[in-house]
């Protein structure tokens, strides 16, 4: 079992940016995207997708560095022990993508699709989610560090059992999300829709602002069993 976290909830610290190539000096894909392939220091869009008409593309042990992926489709693929390192994706469709295990370090998504994406046990560093869809994502028992969501849906998103330390939130929508046993350390919550928690008392140490204390307020009363007669 992984150690406790130790660092409480001061300010985060920022995720660090990918570090992606100039347009000029990426490469399109050599290769398909397949179980055990590699694309390195590419630009790839939806063309070089798997052909979804076949069904559910797997991709299990992938490894994509230092690309750039734009309007790419890969919804409902499997892709276990995916690994994502100084990568930047763009309007891509990871809608349903299942990728236990998955190695994601230095990663910036910007207006993607990410409903339903499984990253259970996943090890997410350095991420930024920015303008996206994903509710109901699937980060059960993952460690993530330095995370940043801003304006992006995440309701409903899972982070059972999950350590996360260093997660920051900016006009993020987490209505109805699951902390249940998570461990979080310096996490500032302020500027997110908290309504509808469970498990908020995993959030002790972590910073939200006066308007949110009711919707965190109900949580905690619901969670301890209190009743209001």
């Amino acid at each position: 079992m992984a150690p406790p976290l130790r660092r409480r909830s001061e300010n985060p610290r920022p995720p660090t940016a990918p570090g992606v190539p100039r347009h000029e000096q990426l490469d399109a894909p050599g290769s398909e995207l397949e179980t055990d392939g590699l694309w390195d220091g590419v630009l790839a869009g939806a063309e070089d997708g798997p052909d979804l008409t076949d069904g559910p593309a797997d991709l299990g042990g992938m490894e994509i560095r230092e690309s750039l992926l734009q309007g790419l489709r890969l919804s409902s693929a499997r892709a276990d022990s995916l690994r994502l390192t100084d990568v930047e994706l763009r309007d891509c469709d990871l809608s349903g993508l299942v990728a236990d295990g998955a190695s994601l370090t230095r990663v910036r998504f910007v207006g993607c699709r990410l409903t339903g994406l499984v990253l259970s046990a996943a090890r997410l560093t350095d991420i930024s989610f920015e303008d996206c869809h994903a509710d109901m994502i699937n980060l059960r028992m993952a460690r993530l560090a330095r995370v940043r969501l801003s304006g992006t849906r995440c309701r409903q998103a899972d982070f059972h059992e999950a350590q996360v330390s260093d997660l920051s939130t900016e006009g993020a929508d987490l209505r109805g999300t699951n902390f249940e046993r998570a461990q979080l350390a310096a996490a500032d919550l302020r500027g997110a829709d908290l309504e509808d928690l469970r498990g908020a008392s995993a959030l002790r140490g972590a910073l939200i602002s006066p308007e949110q204390v009711l919707g965190v307020g109900l949580a905690l009363i619901g969670e301890t069993g209190i009743r209001v007669v």
